[in-house]
């Protein structure tokens, strides 16, 4: 199992000191002094020095502002390793400075690309190259590689963050780090290992190609349902364009007749003129028999007109035998006569029917239109049957080019050809789901022996107001949940109240996960933590207790023997980061207790001042 433990934090400053402060293993390392003094920066140091992608945390005015290099030498498994970056005065880089045989240089140089920095550090963590995150989110992708910095979240709590209501992680608002904590905390807690990670990663990359090809075959079927409509449509067109004799009743007559017309296209000619021509000359053949048949109708008519006028002529007979007694003029015998003459005649016409001899011709006339109407209509019809194109030659080049554009789009769809089910990747997925399930049963374990190291924390650091209730961490929301005895009530973390009452859940959480980590070998969580004032709820930043001193007792009696319990798991190292003077532990006789530097007050900080150079006191031995 890996040992990551911090053994130095280096600080070359811009006045040529370079400052040092030396860390034991398997302790707590205390760093205290007065407020503004930089110790809060050095959790963000050595996480900067981790390969974070900021200086965020850093202060710029007291800190970085007066540095040109931030280094770090981690030992993992006996073998250390030096990381040195440089400060954001000295300009942000890709780069840094790295030793593997923990070489701390005069002046750090830049010698490797962060990039590749991070993947030696991930082997160096043991995490797995084929390890990735197994489902994606709003900040990582599925199939992520898992980064040994997504475990270093649960190695830091800075002061706002210790006794947060509502959060128990740095970075609350960087919604990357956050997703990376939900996508590595149940290979935190031993739930799920390389074997079980790679399994879930595999799982999810089959059933997401499952997914796909499902998605595809889905697509690929529409489409042809889809063309197989356009292709009906198309011939319909084709039809009624009269390119094609008959309208086909399938679909593969359809588009064979549709590729058939692509390859050998029929030559328009202007039929639509012809077809006009045809209907002109019968349109007027049909109205010249119109008139004719209204004349060879009116003849009836005619007749009795000349009989009326025959009628009306009669009294001339009656006239003509007593002209003398009647007209003695001659003019008046004149007229009479004329009269009897025209009386005759109308007689005479009535009497022979062949008086109008045009009428046959007419009628002749009459009968070779009709005739000729019916061979038009004939000729039109036969037409209309071979359904000649109707349209002129633009619309039908046009309907080819879109018509060929269409059969191409449907022959590279073609090429696609549905893909049945794979009975192995069926088989493999059921594999994988069975052995995923059965880790899920394992991550229930580990997340009740979690809960079960949270509360027996909790004895010895009770909860004020909140008798007989048990602590849940919820997953989901990484809170921690208290609920009463008989499960009727449940308070959220952020209603519990009290900055007390969180200092100890999150301490109570941060040391559970840790134990885990230690007695079930995650190789991946570093075997460190560093918490920043946890006296905060107890002292003033003078450094004065309140009344509540012996709360704060509890805590720092409880870091000291979880250091002491790790020891039989490979150890384990704090580092306290704190207003407390020294003598305050010593009377508790905490013998894990170190404390780095002298103490952070008057002149003396994080950051020295030229030429003195107050070199840190030597660890004891």
């Amino acid at each position: 199992m890996s040992n990551i433990q911090i053994s130095n934090l280096v600080l070359w400053q811009k006045n040529g000191v370079k400052r040092t402060l030396n860390f034991l293993h398997n302790r707590v390392n205390v760093i205290t002094g007065d407020s503004g003094k930089g110790k809060s920066s050095i959790l963000f140091i050595i996480d900067y020095c981790l390969l974070a992608r900021e200086t965020t945390g850093i202060s710029k005015t007291n800190i970085d502002s007066k540095v040109d290099w931030y280094g770090i030498k981690i030992s993992i498994d006996g073998k250390e390793l030096v990381i040195a970056r440089p400060s954001e005065s000295n300009g942000a880089t890709d780069q840094a400075y790295f030793s593997e045989n923990g070489t701390i240089p005069t002046l750090p140089i830049l010698n490797v690309q962060i990039d590749n920095l991070k993947k030696v550090l991930s082997s160096a963590f043991g995490i797995d190259t084929e390890l990735r995150v197994p489902y994606g989110g709003r900040y990582i992708k599925a199939g992520s590689k898992v980064s040994f910095r997504n475990f270093l979240a649960y190695s830091y709590q800075d002061q706002n963050t210790i006794v947060a209501p509502n959060h128990l992680y740095i970075r609350p608002t960087d919604g990357r780090y956050q997703e990376a904590i939900e996508r590595t905390f149940r290979m935190a807690i031993g739930a799920e290992n390389v074997s079980t990670a790679l399994a879930r990663n595999r799982l999810a990359e089959l059933e997401r190609r499952k997914a796909v090809q499902a998605r595809k075959n889905e697509s690929y079927a529409k489409s042809a349902n889809a063309f197989s409509e356009e292709v009906e449509a198309l011939s319909s067109e084709a039809y009624s364009l009269g390119v094609i004799e008959r309208k086909p009743e399938s679909y593969e007559d359809s588009f064979t007749a549709l590729r058939e017309l692509v390859a050998t296209p029929v030559a328009p000619s202007d039929h639509k003129r012809e077809v006009e021509r045809f209907e002109r000359e019968i349109f007027s053949l049909s109205a010249k028999n119109r008139q004719l048949k209204a004349f060879i109708d009116g003849k009836p008519a005619f007749t009795i007109a000349l009989k009326e006028t025959e009628d009306a002529l009669k009294p001339v007979n009656a006239f003509n035998s007593q002209a003398d007694d009647i007209f003695p003029s001659q003019f008046a015998n004149e007229v009479i006569a004329r009269l009897q003459r025209e009386l005759s005649d109308i007689k005479l016409s009535l009497r022979d029917r062949k008086i109008f001899p045009f009428l046959d011709e007419v009628k002749n006339i009459y009968e070779e239109n009709e005739n000729k109407i019916q061979t038009l209509r004939e000729e039109l019809s036969k037409i209309k049957t071979k359904q000649p194109i109707q349209y002129n030659p633009n619309d039908y080049y046009r309907y080819l080019g879109r018509l060929e554009a269409k059969l191409e789009v449907y022959r590279q769809s073609e090429d696609q050809v549905i893909q049945p089910p794979q009975d192995d990747l069926d088989d493999s997925i059921a594999d994988l789901r069975q052995k995923v399930e059965q880790n899920d049963e394992k991550s229930l374990l580990a997340k009740q022996e979690l809960n079960r190291l949270i509360n027996k924390r909790l004895t010895t650091l009770p909860l004020k107001g909140y008798n007989n209730f048990s602590a849940f961490y919820y997953e989901k929301e990484k809170l921690i949940h208290l609920h009463s005895s008989d499960l009727a009530t449940i308070e959220k973390m952020p209603d519990v109240g009290s900055a007390s009452n969180y200092l100890y859940l999150h301490v109570s959480y941060f040391l559970a996960l840790h134990e885990i980590a230690k007695t079930r070998q995650i190789p991946w969580v570093p075997s460190f933590l560093v918490l920043d004032q946890v006296s905060t709820p107890y002292f003033s930043s003078d450094g004065k207790p309140n009344d509540d001193i012996r709360s704060l007792d509890k805590i720092l009696i409880e870091l000291n023997k979880f250091v002491i319990d790790m020891d039989k798991f490979g150890g384990f190292q704090i580092i306290l980061l704190e207003h407390i003077d020294k003598e305050h532990w010593a009377s508790l006789n905490l013998d894990r207790f170190y404390l780095v530097d002298k103490e952070l007050r008057d002149n003396y900080g994080l950051i020295l001042e030229a030429p003195g150079d107050e070199s840190p006191a030597e660890p004891p031995k």
